[in-house]
C-alpha cells in the first residue's frame, strides 16, 4: 500500500512541493498510463495555482491587522489574570478575597482562552468582561486596582471583532483563492492518485508498479517527517497562536 500523506501537519507549500516530486516521477514512470496521465494532468494547474496563492492569507495587510488586535487582547488578558493569580497570595486579607472572588470569575470562563479559536474566544472574553462586571465583583475590582484593566480587556475585544469584520467583509469582494481552498483541492486530487496507485499496485501493472509505489513512499515518508518537524518547532516558536479560522 501507497504510504499515506499526513495532511494535518501540512502546509500548502510543503504539500505543493511534495505533489511536484510525485508528479515529476509518475510522469516519468508511467507516462503509458491514461488513468495516470489524466490525473497528473488535472493536478498540473492546481499546483499553479497553489504556487499563487502560497501566503496569500498572510500576505493581506487586513490579517496583520486582524492577528495584531488579537496578540493584543491575548496580553491584556493574560496580564490581568497573572495580577489576579499573583494575589492569590498576597498577604493583605481584604486584597488576597478580592482576588479569590475574581479567580473564580476567571477558572469560570477560561484561564486559557487565549489559545481558543478566535470566535470561541471572542464570545469567553465576552463572558468573563460579564461575570467581572456583576455588581458583587465591583469592590473587588477597586480592591485590586483593575477595573480600568477591565476596561482594557472590553477595549481590545471589540478592537479585534471590528478587525475580523472588516477583514471578513474585504474577503467577501475578493475572488482571488487562497490558501485553505487551494490545499483542499490538491488534498482532493492527491487522495484520488493514491487510490489510482494502490488499484495498480492490486492489479501488478504495470510491471514495476512495486518499485514505483515503494519510490513514491518514500517521498511521502520523508515529506511526512519534515512537515510534522516543522510544525513542532513552529508550535515551540509560537505556541501562543490560535486557529484562525473566520
Amino acid at each position: 500500500m501507497l504510504e499515506k500523506i499526513r495532511y494535518s501537519y501540512f502546509t500548502l507549500a510543503a504539500l505543493t512541493a511534495l505533489a511536484q516530486k510525485i508528479i515529476t516521477l509518475l510522469s516519468t514512470k508511467i507516462p503509458e498510463s491514461q488513468l495516470v496521465t489524466t490525473l497528473l494532468a488535472r493536478i498540473a494547474p492546481q499546483l499553479e495555482t497553489a504556487l499563487q496563492a502560497i501566503g496569500s492569507t498572510i500576505k493581506q495587510p487586513l490579517t496583520e491587522i486582524v492577528t495584531a488586535a488579537d496578540l493584543r487582547r491575548d496580553n491584556t488578558f493574560r496580564s490581568l489574570r497573572d495580577t489576579i493569580k499573583a494575589g492569590l497570595r498576597r498577604q493583605n486579607d481584604s486584597y488576597r478575597a478580592a482576588c479569590e472572588a475574581l479567580w473564580r470569575e476567571f477558572e469560570k470562563n477560561g484561564l486559557h482562552l487565549y489559545s481558543i479559536p478566535r470566535d470561541t474566544e471572542t464570545a469567553a472574553i465576552n463572558s468573563l468582561l460579564a461575570d467581572l462586571r456583576k455588581p458583587e465583583n465591583a469592590p473587588h475590582l477597586v480592591t485590586t486596582n483593575t477595573t480600568n484593566w477591565v476596561t482594557e480587556l472590553d477595549t481590545d475585544n471589540q478592537a479585534y471583532v471590528a478587525a475580523s469584520a472588516q477583514r471578513s467583509a474585504a474577503r467577501s469582494a475578493d475572488d482571488t483563492i487562497h490558501d485553505a481552498e487551494a490545499f483542499k483541492d490538491l488534498k482532493t486530487s492527491l487522495e484520488l492518485l493514491e487510490n489510482i496507485l494502490n488499484t495498480m499496485l492490486a492489479m501488478g501493472e504495470p510491471a514495476d508498479i512495486d518499485e514505483i509505489v515503494a519510490e513514491v513512499s518514500q517521498y511521502i515518508t520523508e515529506a511526512n517527517a519534515a512537515a510534522k518537524q516543522s510544525q513542532s518547532n513552529n508550535g515551540e516558536n509560537d505556541e501562543e497562536n490560535n486557529d484562525d479560522t473566520e
